[in-house]
């Protein structure tokens, strides 16, 4: 993504915080970000395409730290922890909440759809990783036990507001989280669950990953954008990734050990976007792999 479409998503979302989304007009976008109205509609088919974007972004950012966090650690409740926080932490530092407010306030079909896929992405996520944390025996009970743990989560949060009592996360993500196995042992004790395995799929959540080759030279031509050093190094983490990506099965741990040093390496530079849109891309090509059957990789 380029640095004047950056700029752009960067002005509105001054606007939809400080005077509040439903009273920012595309012209008061156009006057904040000095720019003109096709320049507006070359990125964006609407306002709300604009607020859609913003969030997305954050989500794909949260997305990417949470497979980095994970890398070279072995897996278990304290890293699923430490990602959920994430998703908390950008929500608070991007100022994200009174965005969420807005859309569910706005009445606007297309922004509650987008909404509702967002929620049930997260809650696919969390039901995947119930799975890979606490074992394959918790696969019947996961979706319920996804839904409780987001629940638990929020009314936590609230009534801590509600009480004045200070907002401890990690603190508060950790009790949730051993609570969850307790509920989890007593489900499968019963034999019990309400919502079948898989029902969170969300089609159109996010767009399917671009052809592996498309990525893989998408990732070197980002390399050989970098100067000196870090040119060198990018180039070399760059054909390790396009190596696993174009493999049958990608080694998840060992792509989680380079995919965080390589995207660092454009932080800061006006190539700092473009390194997380094709990370997001990395990181999707990489869940479609592993999740297919093992078969189908072999092909």
């Amino acid at each position: 993504m380029n640095e004047r479409k950056q700029h752009v998503l960067a002005a509105a979302r001054r606007l939809f915080l400080e005077n509040g989304f439903l009273h920012t007009s595309i012209q008061n976008i156009l006057d904040e970000a000095g720019i003109s109205k096709g320049t507006f509609y070359n990125y964006f088919s609407s306002k709300n395409e604009c607020l859609i974007e913003i969030i997305r972004q954050s989500w794909e950012e949260s997305a990417i730290l949470r497979n980095e966090i994970a890398a070279g650690r072995p897996d278990g409740p304290e890293v699923m922890g430490e990602q959920i926080l994430i998703r908390l932490r950008l929500n608070r530092e991007q100022n994200l909440l009174p965005l969420f407010d807005a859309i569910l306030s706005s009445g606007d079909e297309e922004l509650r759809e987008f909404m509702k896929k967002i929620h049930l992405s997260e809650l696919a996520w969390s039901e995947s990783r119930i799975v890979e944390v606490y074992g394959e025996w918790t696969r019947p009970f996961a979706a319920d036990a996804a839904v409780l743990q987001f629940g638990m989560l929020s009314q936590f949060l609230r009534f801590s507001a509600i009480l004045n009592i200070k907002e401890d996360f990690p603190v508060i993500i950790s009790f949730i989280l051993r609570r969850l196995e307790v509920l989890l042992r007593d489900m499968a004790d019963h034999n019990e669950w309400l919502i079948p395995p898989g029902r969170f799929a969300a089609p159109g959540a996010s767009p399917p990953p671009p052809p592996v080759s498309e990525t893989a030279e998408r990732l070197c031509r980002l390399a050989g954008s970098l100067n000196g050093e870090k040119r060198k190094t990018g180039e070399e983490y760059a054909e390790f990734l396009s190596g696993e990506l174009r493999s049958g099965l990608p080694r998840l741990m060992i792509i989680r050990t380079i995919a965080g040093p390589f995207r660092k390496l454009f932080e800061g530079t006006p190539l700092e976007s473009e390194a997380r849109s094709i990370m997001r891309d990395v990181w999707q090509t990489v869940r479609q792999k592993t999740e297919q059957p093992k078969e189908d990789a072999a092909e």
